[in-house]
């Protein structure tokens, strides 16, 4: 029997139909999954990126929360986190640091400046801004050691710059309502404000009114609800 062969080509063909279809199917299988996993390694690699500077961004916001910069001025500018002071649960230190705190606002305010406990070594430190003051701190019995520091502003000096800065506003200074809290900063030995949101102009007139290095400005946002007319 003659076999036609057109009819051999054509049952060639028909054979060869289904492997490239089956072909065809593999590849486009592997194409939509190759598809499918980029889809997901782009989501993924998305989701890293977006959490990752959130993350960042809330831990440096908590850092600069608690940083200190120094502002052009001059002025020590810090976040509401700022440890001012620290306490202790030592009695003997209490004790000393209650009679450093005596010496330097009741016996000598013009020669000594703030003492502190320092949280480091849970020690009393005492500030000598003159020399008869340091002459003081050495000739005091305290109860326990002490380490003596010297200062450039006394406790009158400080107290000074408080009480002026508390007259700000009555004053008409620019800004100056945004102060709402004030106090000595017993670790730097300085004038401490509070203001309610970072304002230039005034910061320039605290620099201006008062030596820099003698104040620091706590800025904190959270604690007391200005009107919002008088701090924007």
């Amino acid at each position: 029997m003659t076999e036609h062969p057109d009819r051999g080509r054509e049952s060639g063909e028909s054979s060869r139909r289904p492997t490239d279809r089956v072909l065809l199917g593999i590849v486009a299988v592997l194409v939509v999954a190759a598809v499918a996993v980029t889809a997901v390694v782009w989501r993924a690699g998305s989701g890293s990126d977006v959490a990752g500077p959130s993350s960042s961004s809330s831990q440096s916001s908590a850092m600069a929360s608690a940083a200190a910069s120094l502002d052009p001025t001059g002025i020590l500018i810090v976040g509401r986190d700022y440890q001012l002071q620290s306490g202790s649960t030592d009695e003997a230190v209490k004790t000393a640091f209650g009679k450093a705190m005596q010496l330097a606002i009741d016996i000598s305010p013009s020669d000594l400046g703030y003492p502190w406990i320092d949280p480091s070594t849970g020690g009393v430190v005492v500030s000598a801004a003159t020399a008869h003051g340091r002459a003081l701190l050495e000739g005091t019995s305290f109860g326990v050691p002490v380490r003596i520091r010297d200062v450039a502003h006394s406790v009158t000096e400080l107290r000074k710059i408080l009480d002026g800065a508390t007259r700000l506003n009555a004053q008409g200074v620019t800004d100056a309502i945004l102060i709402y809290e004030t106090g000595p900063d017993y670790r730097d030995n300085r004038a401490w404000i509070t203001i309610a949101r970072f304002s230039r102009p005034l910061l320039d007139e605290l620099a201006r009114r008062f030596p820099p290095d003698a104040l620091i400005v706590v800025i904190d946002p959270t604690r007391y609800p200005l009107n919002e007319a008088a701090t924007s």
